[in-house]
């Protein structure tokens, strides 16, 4: 990242929100699909987070917004928004050409989990995700957020697949699986799966906990309306020897809320299709695509990257 939208970002804070602190200090936390800030005024912290170029509309942020209010109201402790000089939890900047939004948070106070990983943190994850999920039960709200479907997660990944230029053997293997993983979740889907809010990226990344053992939920940036299967910790398909874990959470889980085998049986596909979905935010944001022999070597090693969901789905390799 560089020091200009630093500059940029201190002199235009204060125009924008109260701090005390003129200018408060702005420092990179991540720069990935969004350009997420730590901006500290004396002692506080918070996360500035600047979305990327077309990543989301105003309604899909909105959105975002709207849903981290209604847990808190509901009683879910998340990093809340922090509201603006224009009365929005919403405002714009413009950087390097673009309108981009912006929303400041607070920052979630405690700690990201430390390993060891035990099977209790694990039953704790799962009775913090049962009370997210049935306090989003009711939520309701004017703006609109993309949900997390099969023609989202997978065609639209083929799509971007086929729109570049790569080896054909490696586009075709993509592709493939992409058409057998869609098929997968279709099926499941039309046997009934749990539908509504979710967080879309829940693992232990994007909590904190205090000491208390509270758990404070953040990055919400992946949420929306989808199958609830998509949190239940599907990452364990390609890992038998983690299947503890995944046994853990459900249990926890399943001391709050209830969710149904079918469910549980859908949440490696719904993983797997987050990665999928990677591929075409990787080739949207962050590979540069006119350069390609970057792409060829992406799709080639995206490619690698899948073959242990392959396996683990029972995929055929290639087409028959």
């Amino acid at each position: 990242m560089l020091p200009e939208p630093i500059a940029l970002l201190e002199s235009w804070l204060p125009a924008h929100y109260s701090f005390t602190a003129i200018p408060p200090s702005v420092a990179v936390l991540r720069s990935y699909t969004n350009d997420v800030y730590v901006v500290t005024d004396g002692p506080t912290r918070y996360a500035l987070k600047v979305y990327a170029p077309g990543w989301r509309n105003d309604s899909e942020v909105l959105y975002e917004i709207d849903l981290l209010r209604h847990l808190a109201r509901k009683g879910i402790r998340v990093a809340e928004p922090v509201i603006a000089a224009n009365g929005s939890f919403m405002t714009h900047i413009e950087l390097a050409g673009h309108r981009r939004q912006v929303v400041l948070f607070e920052f979630a106070p405690g700690e990201k989990p430390n390993p060891p990983f035990t099977l209790d943190m694990y039953d704790r994850e799962g009775r913090a995700a049962a009370a997210l999920h049935a306090a989003a039960d009711d939520f309701i709200t004017p703006h609109q957020r993309r949900p997390f479907d099969t023609h989202r997660l997978i065609t639209e990944t083929r799509e971007r697949i086929a729109s570049v230029e790569a080896p054909t053997p490696a586009k075709r293997s993509l592709d493939h699986f992409g058409e057998q993983l869609g098929n997968a979740i279709d099926a499941l889907a039309r046997e009934g799966l749990d539908w509504g809010p979710c967080h879309g990226d829940l693992t232990f990344d994007n909590f904190h906990l205090t000491p208390d053992d509270q758990t404070v939920w953040y990055d919400f940036d992946s949420g929306g309306p989808g199958w609830r299967a998509i949190d239940m910790q599907g990452w364990v398909a390609t890992d038998p020897t983690m299947q503890a874990r995944q046994d853990a959470f459900i249990a926890g889980y399943r001391t709050v809320r209830s969710i149904g085998e079918r469910d549980i049986a859908a949440s490696p596909y719904l993983w797997a299709a987050q990665e999928y979905w990677g591929i075409q935010i990787d080739l949207t944001y962050r590979v540069e695509v006119d350069d390609i022999k970057a792409v060829r070597a992406y799709i080639e090693e995206a490619v690698a990257k899948l073959d242990p969901w392959r396996r683990a789905l029972g995929f055929n390799p290639t087409e028959e």
